[in-house]
């Protein structure tokens, strides 16, 4: 579980989340989001914040992977890509406009990002949980990385087929879903939370955005 600190002042100390609390409030609203998603697609198991079996001697990972004992994974699900395979997926939410960002390509820095989950967990997941492992990767303006648009595919042909609504009025609604709920995060962050705020299930909401 992880999520990026970047920018140094103003707007980009609050999205690239510099003191850490809004950093935390909107990677785990957006870890929230998706295992609701995974268990209105009829996803199994589905749990957040699953602690990893203990790296067992003898196997060598990745210097930068996350080898510590209370390791954590932000969504678990059973059956997204097989019947019975646990499905691994581990939230990261950058600020593209921070300083250090700013003279990278953003498909550049998806790439770089979903790298750094895999060299992190990939192998962990592989070889010691015996499942399979998708970084979801965004941007603070709402962009997804490729891995991410690959899980979205796959929740939403599940949806359809569960609902026999159209696929991509499925596809688009959890676009918006995701990206209302980035959106959110951030403007707490930049005013502050002054209300409480009503949470939609998938279930009671209008499908067609």
């Amino acid at each position: 579980v992880s999520t990026q600190s970047t920018g140094s002042s103003g707007i980009n100390a609050e999205y690239g989340g510099s003191t850490g609390g809004y950093s935390i409030l909107r990677h785990d609203n957006i870890r929230d989001l998706m295992a609701e998603i995974c268990t209105y697609a009829g996803l199994k198991g589905v749990e957040t914040e699953k602690l990893l079996q203990p790296c067992p001697d003898g196997i060598q990972f990745h210097p930068s992977a996350n080898t510590a004992h209370d390791a954590r994974m932000d969504v678990v699900a059973v059956g997204l890509w097989r019947n019975m395979q646990l499905a691994h997926m581990d939230v990261r939410v950058f600020h593209a406009n921070a300083p250090s960002h700013l003279n990278t390509p953003l498909d550049q820095l998806y790439r770089r990002n979903e790298c750094s989950k895999k060299q992190s967990y990939g192998k962990r997941v592989r070889e010691v949980e015996g499942g399979a492992f998708s970084p979801l990767v965004m941007n603070t303006a709402g962009g997804i990385a490729n891995e991410f648009q690959k899980v979205l595919k796959t929740l939403s042909t599940r949806i359809s087929n569960r609902t026999e609504e159209p696929y991509s009025e499925v596809m688009a609604h959890l676009r918006t879903r995701l990206r209302f709920c980035l959106l959110r995060s951030c403007l707490i962050a930049l005013r502050g939370n002054r209300r409480k705020i009503a949470i939609t299930s998938l279930a009671n909401s209008e499908l067609v955005i």
